[in-house]
């Protein structure tokens, strides 16, 4: 083989491979575009704590199940996916691996349901502030989010305004 064959070759190949890698960006970003993220919130600190939860919607619009499989953020080194239960006649908290979100489904984060629980905070969060957390899936998709901070009492004055 000479030189301007093998030159030829190798540049075939680095388009080939280039072409991939695009392909594979593209459906990547797809697929996370069938992520759709809403309601979502983070609860303010209590004074004195150095934890806080997060709530929100998770819709998936892909033929395929996805599972959440780990949260990440500035705010905490500690993020986890948790689960509120009953037993016993008692509320129960527990770490959970993952949450499925079903295929063309949706899954809510909820105070005494499924949530995500904030640990090891620096600072206090506060109303009016924002928090940037990425949702990361079992598919190796992530989405990014902004969400807002908002007290306790705001939600439970919406939940009460909801329910009449």
């Amino acid at each position: 083989m000479n030189k301007l064959t093998a030159k030829n070759s190798l540049n075939s190949l680095l388009k080939m491979f280039a072409l991939t890698f695009s392909l594979f960006y593209v459906l990547s970003s797809m697929a996370a575009q069938n992520i759709d993220v809403s309601e979502a919130y983070v609860r303010a600190t209590i004074p004195g704590t150095k934890i806080s939860s997060a709530y929100m919607t998770i819709a998936n619009h892909s033929a395929n199940d996805v599972k959440l499989v780990a949260v990440k953020g500035a705010i905490s080194d500690r993020i986890e996916i948790h689960e509120h239960t009953m037993a016993d006649g008692m509320m129960k908290m527990r770490q959970v691996e993952s949450l499925l979100i079903k295929s063309h489904d949706t899954t809510v984060l909820q105070p005494s349901g499924y949530h995500l629980m904030i640990f090891n905070l620096e600072k206090p969060l506060v109303p009016e502030q924002t928090v940037k957390l990425t949702l990361i899936f079992d598919n190796k998709n992530e989405v990014e989010l902004e969400l807002p901070v908002q007290s306790i009492k705001k939600q439970k004055k919406k939940a009460h305004e909801h329910h009449h």
